[in-house]
């Protein structure tokens, strides 16, 4: 049997960073989980290996293409729609069904930005028009107000996986490697950090470490992000769903003491992240301090984080439920299977309380948006 494409590169480097294996696994350009060739499903979704927010029921598309129609009529003007980690298109394909014959007047232009060629390709198909590019180097850069938004696409970012261990009495930080033996087997092996940017990682965060605790780190998250927020411009509004949480708590030996790296493969959780490498998704959790960072470092607005369930039903998520529910009547089977699933998005369990939305900005937009967000005075 040959070997696995990942694994043989890895093998003829003979030792890789956690992170340049996660960059090999989930983006090679031929064996990559995301970027190797599809000619059925892509990954997300319920025939993929994973849900996310936009795929999980269409009250996300919903819910998100009426905001965009309230900001719209706020601005008096549409607004540039950019997605990263657009995938295939499907949060496209709700927002335009949603929208109907508004989208003109909702929406002047689309940038999808996607890494697999296959998802590019069949973005025209859900948006006819949309700019599907790699990066946000293929594309101009917007005129007028600017929507960004992104799910679950920070937390596949490729991390460094540390800990601490006591070497001849004193506690020494070790970086996770990966290494592969001659019969192409994986495993995990320590050393000493690859780069001097994760201690200043940690120091920056006042991260301490206790003794065998495990945590995962991106050390180039916040730059990245910014580059993203300057790209939008100045008048500008941004919505990261992803699962998250401020560094006090993602690094909180208490709560997590093994880190939160994980696989998803058929939508199970798959412990071994070495196993299957290109067949597997990979994640980890995002600390929301970066993004924060890195928006107050290029002049936006740092942001606020909402629980999923919480962001959605503010901004009338209950509306796009069946009929039934708010009438009292009773419903057909189709519409209880419509409620099960956007139950999975508002409720206080699962995506509603694991899945954070930070939502940050500048400009006209950002002060429209504040005013639409605050939720109205409780009832005396």
């Amino acid at each position: 049997m040959p070997m696995n494409v990942i694994v043989a590169e890895v093998k003829g480097r003979g030792r890789v960073t956690f992170a340049e294996f996660m960059e090999l696994a989930l983006y090679h350009p031929t064996a990559g989980y995301y970027t190797r060739p599809r000619l059925g499903s892509g990954p997300v979704g319920r025939a993929g290996d994973f849900l996310t927010a936009p795929t999980a029921d269409p009250l996300f598309a919903r819910t998100l293409a009426s905001l965009m129609g309230d900001l719209a009529v706020g601005l008096g003007e549409p607004l540039t729609f950019v997605e990263l980690g657009a995938g295939e298109g499907v949060l496209l394909a709700g927002i335009k069904a949603a929208l109907g014959d508004r989208v003109s007047d909702v929406v002047r232009r689309v940038v999808a930005i996607e890494g697999a060629a296959w998802a590019r390709r069949r973005i025209g198909t859900h948006w006819p028009g949309a700019e599907a590019v790699e990066r946000f180097a293929g594309t101009s850069r917007p005129a007028g107000p600017v929507l960004l938004f992104a799910s679950e696409f920070y937390d596949a970012l490729p991390v460094h996986r540390v800990t601490m261990q006591r070497v001849r009495g004193m506690p020494v930080l070790r970086e996770f490697f990966v290494e592969a033996d001659a019969r192409g087997r994986l495993h995990w092996a320590l050393a000493e950090p690859s780069v001097p940017e994760i201690e200043g990682y940690l120091a920056e965060h006042a991260v301490a470490l206790e003794e065998e605790q495990i945590v995962e780190v991106r050390p180039g998250l916040a730059r990245r992000h910014a580059e993203h927020l300057l790209w939008c411009g100045k008048n500008a509004l941004a919505f990261i769903v992803d699962y998250g949480h401020p560094a006090r708590k993602l690094y909180n030996p208490r709560g997590r003491q093994h880190g939160s790296l994980v696989g998803y493969r058929g939508h199970a959780m798959v412990k071994n992240v070495l196993s299957q490498p290109g067949a597997t998704d990979l994640t980890a959790h995002v600390n929301l301090d970066d993004l924060q960072h890195a928006a107050a470092a290029v002049g936006w607005d740092r942001g606020m984080v909402r629980a999923l369930g919480s962001f959605l039903a503010l901004h009338g998520a209950v509306e796009h439920l069946p009929a039934g529910v708010a009438a009292g009547a009773p419903l057909t089977p189709s519409e209880w299977a419509e409620l099960a699933a956007a139950k999975r998005l508002l409720l206080p369990s699962g995506m509603g309380t694991d899945l954070k939305v930070l939502s940050q900005g500048r400009g006209v937009l950002w002060q429209l948006y504040l005013r639409l967000a605050t939720p109205p005075p409780a009832e005396a």
